[in-house]
């Protein structure tokens, strides 16, 4: 083979410049690297191969049996076939480059490890800037053509080859990037095309040995979200980026930098790592006040009141007129509710959506739709609205007038049919500025129209599809994630020009999405927390309503009770009342890096961090696993176990106690108790299957709570008797103002301990009404008061 020329050369990194001078560089025997007193990293002398990557206080080199000369990169040239999505490079390059294949030319050694090769009219730059404090490194690629013909080919950086971690690599575990992410063994999960929120729905991966903690991770530092492929094929890890790129004579490519960490731990430190990342790579567009507070969403189809109509599933609202939405809100407030089934089209069609999304006349239109959502607000609740961003029924006014199949994705030999055919929708094409123009003004008209909270684009989030339709301009069938910016965009701006406090969201979760939406729904319901809470900030992953409310617990995502399963209702009821006080902690706070640890191992538990507490929750699973739907039940098995609370203790073993309150979530009983510390360490007894335990700070909010209320019916009024739960709180002179949307409560703030009386309107209607208790420092109570 002819000689191949290799540029390694990185420039250091603003964050790691101050702990350069740690670095030290090594050249001895046929071998050059980069090392520091947590990181070595080893090439190669003659040909530039990597040889090691070694994480020297565990003493684990994490690349063990690799094929030597294999890493860190490849290039696939002379390309035997037009590329399509789901090539195997290896079959369609009749030449693959690796350092080994290449010829040395220099090495420098400033601003990190650079290597230098050079022949067969390319030049590849890589390079290592490794950082003093810490075992992380930045990594860079870059190719240019310095031969005297164009060049095609298909770039692979990084191939890290031989990731096998600890003393049996065989126990390594790893990330799943599917959706909001999970954990699994290492290598079961192949990885997946960057954009499809189904596959890889965000830029890192982390691998690591539970028995050892030794961990290896990997950060894609690419805020322009460009088309590539992560591969995962034991032990190799790669990343592969398409289209093929062409570089006439003289012309450069650089691709992404790459973040390597070698550490202890799991996956959390990578995830933190890739959230301070993700905070500087991309805007993001700001949360609506009201969703920061929103603690469940839960999907409902709608169906039409008449002699014999009964709900089909716990999914379905059954209504006279839209005007009867709060009516059905109170059977469990909910806070945000999302609607489906709204459109003409589902009426006279039985779709979930059409395209059209003229809201149905039979129960009232869009006038009865407003005065519907206007009185869920007054109940404090919210809705939001669903639109299909990817499907049109063939029915539809929008598919009769010719439009769906124009704007249809349309495969390389010309056709349009997709996995919705049989069901009579076209697919629409994410990149069609008309399609993008008509979902910007369908969100528009109905937020305009009914004054709801918000859309909700179904399916996007969940592909990448490459469309050949010669009649949307494409530049390249692969644009699919640049397609997806300009959707987002237009209806973001759409969306918040008519309401500036609209909630926008998607099916699957994709970080980037961030920009201009707010979330997506995940349905991956791991044992672990799920990835997405710890790297991906403020944008927020939501718990699809399966999921159920003890999974949820424990999540620290927003849902809502499973639909399917309606013996859920009362503890979803106790969940939302239990989780109120602790909301900010669960959603947006900070986790332990490590669990609590429970003396019974069928225990899951999590801690979050609140400002000025600890919120720590403690749960006994139906299932072990992540099965739906006995994992988001409880266990009918019973027993006393014990939580170990690290870090939360003096420090001295004789320190005595810390003052705590205790809530078993089955009942919504809330009682005072002092939790033992020892060391540094607090020891929580428990017996309940389902707990939540509030640790605060020496100065931290007072946690006030009222006793549970009577039943009552229109007319009716009870006294609500207000105490705090802690010792410290009961002798702080508090004040605190009741809230009761849809209820009639004195504004006047109210002395803790102390009684205000709440009234139920003469015409209330039956259901479930809120009353929270909420005051400054001061960790918000709240019940649900039944008026039957």
């Amino acid at each position: 083979m002819m000689g191949t020329s290799v540029v390694l050369l990185l420039t250091q990194a603003a964050t790691m410049s101050a702990a350069q001078p740690q670095v030290v560089f090594i050249e001895r025997e046929g071998v050059v690297g980069i090392e520091n007193a947590h990181c070595r990293i080893l090439f190669d002398g003659a040909n530039g191969s990597l040889l090691g990557i070694a994480n020297i206080p565990l003493n684990d080199e994490c690349l063990k049996g690799a094929e030597r000369g294999q890493s860190p990169f490849r290039i696939y040239l002379d390309l035997v076939k037009e590329y399509e999505l789901g090539d195997s490079l290896g079959e369609i390059g009749k030449k693959v480059i690796r350092a080994a294949d290449c010829r040395m030319k220099y090495v420098r050694k400033e601003n990190g490890l650079g290597l230098t090769y050079e022949g067969d009219g390319l030049e590849i730059a890589l390079g290592v800037v490794l950082a003093g404090e810490s075992g992380a490194s930045d990594w860079s690629f870059a190719v240019k053509n310095t031969g005297h013909q164009a060049r095609t080919f298909l770039p692979s950086f990084p191939f890290f080859g031989g990731v096998r971690l600890g003393a049996d690599p065989a126990g390594n575990w790893a990330t799943v990037l599917n959706q909001a992410g999970s954990t699994g063994p290492a290598w079961k999960y192949q990885g997946g095309v960057f954009g499809n929120g189904g596959q890889f729905s965000m830029q890192w991966h982390a691998v690591w040995d539970p028995a050892t903690h030794s961990a290896f991770g990997v950060i894609f530092m690419d805020p322009d979200a460009k088309a590539k492929q992560l591969m995962l094929n034991e032990p190799n890890l790669e990343l592969n980026y398409f289209p093929p790129v062409t570089l006439e004579p003289g012309a450069s490519l650089r691709l992404p930098p790459v973040r390597l960490m070698v550490y202890k731990g799991d996956w959390r430190p990578a995830a933190r790592a890739y959230r301070a990342w993700y905070d500087t790579a991309y805007q993001r567009a700001p949360l609506p006040q009201w969703f920061k507070d929103s603690d469940a969403c839960e999907g409902r189809h709608l169906k039409k009141a008449g002699p014999g109509v009964k709900a089909d599933y716990g999914g379905q609202f059954v209504l006279d007129s839209f005007r009867d939405m709060p009516r059905a809100h109170l059977g469990l407030p909910i806070d945000n509710m999302e609607y489906a089934y709204y459109s003409r089209g589902s009426m006279l069609h039985n779709k979930h959506t059409d395209g059209d999304n003229i809201i149905r006349e039979d129960l009232g239109g869009p006038e009865a739709m407003h005065d519907g959502i206007a009185g869920v607000h007054r109940l404090g609740l919210h809705v939001t609205l669903y639109v299909e961003g990817y499907i049109v029924y063939r029915e539809s006014d929008l598919a009769k007038s010719g439009k769906a199949e124009r704007w249809s994705v349309m495969h390389k030999d010309g056709s349009i049919a997709g996995p919705y055919t049989k069901e009579g929708f076209y697919h629409m094409c994410p990149g069609c500025t008309d399609w993008q123009d008509h979902l910007a003004a369908t969100a528009a008209r109905l937020l305009r129209e009914t004054g709801a909270d918000g859309i909700r684009l179904d399916s996007l989030g969940f592909y990448f599809l490459p469309c050949y339709n010669p009649a949307h301009n494409h530049s390249s069938p692969f644009g699919y994630n640049e397609w997806m910016k300009q959707l987002l965009s237009k209806v973001c701006a759409a969306a918040l020009a008519v309401n500036p406090d609209a909630l926008l969201t998607t099916e699957a979760p994709v970080d980037w999405y961030g920009q201009w939406f707010h979330g997506g729904l995940t349905q991956v319901y791991p044992r672990d927390l799920p990835l997405m809470r710890l790297a991906v900030g403020p944008y927020r992953a939501i718990a699809y309503a399966q999921s159920g409310p003890v999974w949820g617990s424990v999540s620290g995502l927003a849902g809502g009770r499973s639909c399917w399963e309606p013996d859920l209702e009362r503890l979803e009821g106790n969940w939302l009342c239990a989780r109120h006080p602790v909301h900010e902690a669960l959603a947006v706070g900070d986790v332990a890096d490590a669990d609590p640890v429970s003396s019974d191992p069928r225990i899951v538990t999590r801690q979050f961090r609140g400002q000025g507490y600890w919120a720590i929750v403690a749960a006994r699973p139906a299932c072990s696993d992540s099965s739906w739907p006995a994992y988001g039940k409880l266990s009918d098995q019973r027993g006393e176990y014990t939580l170990t609370l690290s870090g939360l203790g003096s420090g001295k073993d004789d320190a005595g106690t810390a003052p705590a309150a205790l809530c078993d979530i089955e009942t919504l009983t809330w009682k005072p108790v002092q939790l033992e510390r020892k060391g540094t360490n607090l020891l929580a007894p428990l017996s309940a299957n389902w707990a939540l335990i509030i640790v605060p700070d020496p100065n931290g909010p007072a946690l006030v709570d009222f006793a549970p209320l009577p039943v009552l019916h229109a007319g009716d009024s009870t006294v609500i008797h207000v105490t705090a739960l802690t010792v410290k709180a009961r002798a702080a002179a508090l004040t605190v103002s009741i809230v009761a949307p849809g209820l009639k409560a004195p504004s006047a703030p109210v002395a803790v301990p102390g009684e205000v009386a709440v009234a139920v309107p003469s015409d209330a209607a039956p259901g479930l009404y809120a009353i929270k208790v909420v005051g400054e420092n001061t960790l918000a109570s709240k019940r649900f008061l039944k008026v039957e």
